[in-house]
């Protein structure tokens, strides 16, 4: 019996082939858009390497030390430092192969820059103001110049290309209950689902031939957008299985979510309004538009959200191979597909006991 009605309930999505169409078309245009918008935002950044800072001692009472404690600065860090005791500094930072300039006096310093906040200048900035505090507070040359800068321990970057190719994936997949718009108006239209109460078809029978067969064809619509958005905008994966297996827990999880809305007000329209609705705002929190990266928002506001929790997963699988929020993202998805599917079984009982 459950095959047979998954069987007629895809009978009646395909009816309206067009929004399984739009379903997979949505998440590709959507990422073409947003790929190239935030192109520059999202560059991926490079290693500075080794630089070259040019300095001059102005100062009468500055010279030794300065000296001795740029040269120990030196074998600590990718610095190389260049003595110009003559010339115009500007003219030396903007015609020699310096990242920035330093004028050292007796009590106080002065940096030249190229630019504006470049990195080597806020590198070098930050090693001579470490270097000076530590003069302050009584240290010796050597034991103050003794400073080194750590690299610290970033998740590598992620270019916009596969950042946003990802996570409309996931987002447009929350807005499943599209694909569903055909079968729910044709059950009303001819009275199908009272036929199937007369029938004695138990609703969570009734239900799990709806959840089967709108997960099936929402993960058929995901996946052909996911093989046209790497193949047409270069779009990358990390490990096939984990992505797959969430990609395919998330549609479960946005399956049972739209069902049990409908079961609820019993109205599509309405059901549209409140699905895309609240969507949005897990999107929106969960860096759907706005990257969770630059985000300013609280991270307990973000993991309200079940979408950041999945982009999360997905973007770390991607970019280094492993991710915290694979089993968060999993057990919050798995949680929302059993309350709802209950939910969902309930209503239904209720209101066939309401017709009685």
């Amino acid at each position: 019996m459950i095959r047979y009605l998954i069987k007629n309930n895809i009978k009646l999505m395909t009816r309206s082939s067009i929004n399984i169409l739009a379903f997979v078309l949505a998440p590709i245009l959507v990422s073409a858009v947003l790929i190239s918008a935030f192109s520059t935002l999202m560059e991926k950044y490079e290693d500075v390497g080794t630089f070259t800072v040019g300095y001059r001692i102005s100062g009468e009472q500055t010279g030794v030390y300065i000296k001795e404690a740029l040269e120990k600065m030196s074998e600590n860090n990718d610095i190389t430092f260049s003595e110009y005791p003559a010339g115009d500094i500007e003219e030396a930072v903007n015609k020699k192969e310096l990242a920035c300039f330093i004028d050292f006096g007796d009590e106080k310093y002065r940096i030249y820059e190229k630019e504006d906040y470049s990195i080597q200048g806020k590198i070098t900035e930050g090693i001579i103001s470490i270097f000076y505090n530590r003069m302050a507070l009584g240290q010796n040359t050597a034991k103050a110049a003794d400073i080194t800068v750590n690299k610290a321990d970033f998740i590598p970057p992620v270019d916009s290309t596969d950042y946003y190719g990802i996570i409309e994936i996931i987002y447009f997949g929350w807005c499943a209950i599209v694909c569903a718009a055909a079968l729910f108006s044709n059950e009303k239209k001819y009275r199908i689902r009272n036929k199937f109460t007369v029938s004695g078809v138990s609703e969570f029978k009734l239900y799990l031939a709806r959840f089967i067969s709108l997960s099936a064809a929402v993960l058929a619509g995901i996946a052909a957008s996911a093989v046209i958005s790497s193949l047409m905008l270069g779009v990358h994966w990390g490990n096939v299985f984990l992505s797959a297996l969430i990609v395919t827990v998330s549609v479960m999880a946005a399956t049972a979510f739209g069902i049990m809305l409908y079961t609820i007000t019993d109205s599509m329209v309405l059901t549209i309004i409140l699905s895309f609705s609240i969507v949005w705002v897990w999107g929106f929190i969960g860096g759907s538009f706005e990257t969770y990266m630059f985000s300013s928002l609280p991270e307990s506001l973000k993991k309200i959200s079940p979408i950041y929790h999945e982009n999360r997963a997905l973007i770390e699988i991607l970019v280094q191979g492993k991710s915290d929020y694979i089993f968060s993202a999993l057990l919050y998805l798995t949680g929302i597909v059993a309350v709802c599917s209950a939910i969902s079984v309930l209503a239904s009982k209720l209101r066939r006991m309401g017709r009685k």
